[in-house]
């Protein structure tokens, strides 16, 4: 089972908390992406990566950022529900 297996499954949890951790997680991930394209950039500059070794890991990147992006949004519209179904409780 890997983590986005785990993940999704629990998406529909209803855990304000396990969802709050969910998202930062998210956004982690998302600075990593970030920065992994950062360092792809560098090594095509420094002349270390192949011009289509480039396009290939800058797809795959991009593609990684749309899924973990669309996720975050999902999670964080959650987030939103829940903390409104926690303050009509109240």
């Amino acid at each position: 089972i890997s983590w986005g297996k785990v993940g999704r499954s629990m998406n529909a949890s209803n855990s304000l908390a396990f969802m709050q951790i969910r998202l930062r997680s998210l956004g982690k991930a998302l600075d990593e992406v970030k920065t992994k394209r950062v360092r792809l950039e560098q090594a095509l500059r420094k002349g270390h990566v192949p011009e289509f070794e480039y396009a290939s890991s800058l797809l795959k990147l991009i593609v990684e950022s749309n899924t973990l992006s669309k996720e975050k949004e999902e999670i964080a519209e959650r987030v939103k529900v829940l903390k409104n179904e926690d303050l009509v409780q109240r």
